[in-house]
Protein backbone atom coordinates (compact mmCIF):
# COMPACT_ATOMS: atom_id res chain seq x y z
CA UNK A 1 0.00 0.00 0.00
CA UNK A 2 1.43 3.36 -1.01
CA UNK A 3 1.38 6.42 1.22
CA UNK A 4 -1.54 8.82 1.04
CA UNK A 5 0.75 11.85 0.84
CA UNK A 6 2.67 10.22 -2.03
CA UNK A 7 -0.60 9.63 -3.90
CA UNK A 8 -1.57 13.29 -3.32
CA UNK A 9 1.80 14.43 -4.65
CA UNK A 10 1.42 12.30 -7.78
CA UNK A 11 -2.11 13.64 -8.27
CA UNK A 12 -1.10 17.31 -7.90
CA UNK A 13 1.66 16.81 -10.47
CA UNK A 14 -1.14 16.38 -13.03
CA UNK A 15 -2.34 19.96 -12.43
CA UNK A 16 -1.77 21.70 -15.76
CA UNK A 17 -0.97 25.15 -14.30
CA UNK A 18 2.21 23.97 -12.55
CA UNK A 19 5.47 25.23 -14.02
CA UNK A 20 6.72 22.69 -16.53
CA UNK A 21 9.48 20.31 -15.37
CA UNK A 22 9.31 21.52 -11.76
CA UNK A 23 8.87 18.61 -9.33
CA UNK A 24 6.41 18.49 -6.45
CA UNK A 25 8.30 17.53 -3.29
CA UNK A 26 6.95 16.03 -0.07
CA UNK A 27 7.53 17.96 3.18
CA UNK A 28 10.24 20.17 1.72
CA UNK A 29 10.60 23.16 -0.55
CA UNK A 30 13.60 23.98 -2.68
CA UNK A 31 15.25 27.37 -2.56
CA UNK A 32 14.53 28.06 -6.22
CA UNK A 33 11.69 30.17 -7.51
CA UNK A 34 9.36 28.32 -8.36
CA UNK A 35 9.31 25.09 -6.33
CA UNK A 36 6.33 23.08 -5.08
CA UNK A 37 5.64 20.79 -2.15
CA UNK A 38 2.84 18.92 -0.43
CA UNK A 39 3.07 18.83 3.35
CA UNK A 40 1.58 16.47 5.87
CA UNK A 41 -0.53 18.24 8.48
CA UNK A 42 -1.81 17.39 11.95
CA UNK A 43 -5.51 16.93 12.53
CA UNK A 44 -6.36 13.73 10.65
CA UNK A 45 -9.91 12.65 11.56
CA UNK A 46 -10.87 8.99 11.51
CA UNK A 47 -14.37 7.63 12.05
CA UNK A 48 -14.69 3.85 12.25
CA UNK A 49 -17.79 1.69 12.05
CA UNK A 50 -18.44 -1.60 13.84
CA UNK A 51 -16.82 -3.74 11.14
CA UNK A 52 -13.76 -1.53 10.83
CA UNK A 53 -14.63 0.54 7.75
CA UNK A 54 -13.07 3.96 8.17
CA UNK A 55 -13.88 7.40 6.85
CA UNK A 56 -10.72 9.49 6.96
CA UNK A 57 -10.36 13.26 6.56
CA UNK A 58 -6.69 13.74 5.69
CA UNK A 59 -5.44 17.34 5.90
CA UNK A 60 -2.49 18.40 3.79
CA UNK A 61 -0.96 21.61 2.53
CA UNK A 62 0.21 22.51 -0.95
CA UNK A 63 2.85 25.19 -1.07
CA UNK A 64 5.39 26.91 -3.24
CA UNK A 65 8.26 29.35 -3.27
CA UNK A 66 7.35 32.25 -5.55
CA UNK A 67 8.83 35.54 -6.60
CA UNK A 68 7.44 38.57 -4.77
CA UNK A 69 9.75 41.17 -6.34
CA UNK A 70 6.89 42.85 -8.23
CA UNK A 71 3.24 43.42 -7.32
CA UNK A 72 2.14 41.70 -10.54
CA UNK A 73 3.92 38.49 -9.44
CA UNK A 74 2.10 38.54 -6.11
CA UNK A 75 -1.23 38.94 -7.90
CA UNK A 76 -0.37 36.12 -10.32
CA UNK A 77 0.43 33.84 -7.38
CA UNK A 78 -2.91 34.67 -5.72
CA UNK A 79 -4.67 33.84 -9.00
CA UNK A 80 -2.70 30.58 -9.28
CA UNK A 81 -3.93 29.43 -5.86
CA UNK A 82 -7.53 30.51 -6.51
CA UNK A 83 -7.46 28.51 -9.74
CA UNK A 84 -5.89 25.54 -7.92
CA UNK A 85 -8.73 25.53 -5.37
CA UNK A 86 -11.28 25.64 -8.21
CA UNK A 87 -9.46 22.75 -9.93
CA UNK A 88 -9.77 20.62 -6.79
CA UNK A 89 -13.53 21.32 -6.72
CA UNK A 90 -13.83 20.44 -10.40
CA UNK A 91 -11.91 17.21 -9.84
CA UNK A 92 -14.27 16.23 -7.02
CA UNK A 93 -17.31 17.02 -9.17
CA UNK A 94 -15.87 14.85 -11.97
CA UNK A 95 -14.92 12.01 -9.60
CA UNK A 96 -11.21 12.31 -10.43
CA UNK A 97 -9.11 11.54 -7.35
CA UNK A 98 -5.67 10.40 -6.26
CA UNK A 99 -5.03 6.67 -6.69
CA UNK A 100 -5.05 5.42 -3.11
CA UNK A 101 -4.80 1.71 -3.90
CA UNK A 102 -7.30 -1.12 -3.66
CA UNK A 103 -8.38 -0.72 -0.03
CA UNK A 104 -9.02 3.05 -0.11
CA UNK A 105 -11.60 5.02 -2.11
CA UNK A 106 -11.41 8.80 -2.31
CA UNK A 107 -14.68 10.72 -1.90
CA UNK A 108 -13.55 14.35 -2.17
CA UNK A 109 -10.53 16.61 -2.38
CA UNK A 110 -10.83 20.30 -1.64
CA UNK A 111 -9.16 23.46 -0.47
CA UNK A 112 -10.10 24.14 3.15
CA UNK A 113 -9.21 27.82 3.03
CA UNK A 114 -7.57 30.53 0.95
CA UNK A 115 -3.85 30.50 0.24
CA UNK A 116 -1.63 32.68 2.37
CA UNK A 117 1.98 33.78 2.45
CA UNK A 118 3.81 32.08 5.31
CA UNK A 119 7.09 33.92 5.09
CA UNK A 120 8.71 36.48 2.90
CA UNK A 121 12.34 37.17 2.09
CA UNK A 122 13.65 40.06 0.01
CA UNK A 123 12.29 38.87 -3.36
CA UNK A 124 10.57 35.55 -2.58
CA UNK A 125 7.72 34.26 -0.49
CA UNK A 126 6.52 30.88 0.68
CA UNK A 127 2.82 30.41 -0.06
CA UNK A 128 0.56 27.66 1.26
CA UNK A 129 -3.01 26.50 0.92
CA UNK A 130 -4.56 24.04 3.37
CA UNK A 131 -6.51 21.22 1.72
CA UNK A 132 -8.18 17.98 2.71
CA UNK A 133 -8.76 14.60 1.13
CA UNK A 134 -11.69 12.52 2.37
CA UNK A 135 -11.55 8.80 1.71
CA UNK A 136 -13.03 5.49 2.83
CA UNK A 137 -10.88 2.56 3.88
CA UNK A 138 -12.21 -1.00 3.88
CA UNK A 139 -12.44 -2.65 7.28
CA UNK A 140 -9.96 -5.30 8.28
CA UNK A 141 -11.79 -6.75 11.25
CA UNK A 142 -13.00 -10.31 10.70
CA UNK A 143 -16.61 -11.08 11.54
CA UNK A 144 -16.96 -12.63 14.99
CA UNK A 145 -19.51 -15.31 15.82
Amino acid sequence: MSSVIGAIRDYIQSYQALEKDVPVWVDMLGADVTSYSVHTMPGKIVEEDIIGNKTVVYPFAFGSVESTAEQIETLETAEFYETFAEWLDEQTDAGIFPDLGASRTAESIEAADLASILSRAEDTGIYQIICRLTYREKGKKPWRQ
